[in-house]
């Protein structure tokens, strides 16, 4: 099991799911389980898991302007 740090707060661990060649992410935050990615090549995970962050850090930049706003 392979473990990734995609921001901060978020790591990813990379694991073989079974017999059918399927890979599994699975997306802790501080260590709290988060959610599941599934991909059939490890390369689609690991772009999957960028894309996940991705779209993380831009949700946690657009509260940070609502909060200066208000």
């Amino acid at each position: 099991m392979n473990k990734i740090q995609l921001t901060d707060h978020l790591t990813a661990r990379i694991s073989a799911e079974g017999t059918c060649g399927r890979y599994r992410a699975k997306i802790y935050e501080d260590g709290n389980f988060r959610d599941f990615l599934y991909a059939m090549s490890l390369k689609r995970l690991k772009r999957k898991c960028e894309k996940y962050a991705k779209r993380e850090r831009k949700a946690i930049a657009y509260v940070a302007t609502l909060k200066e706003e208000s």
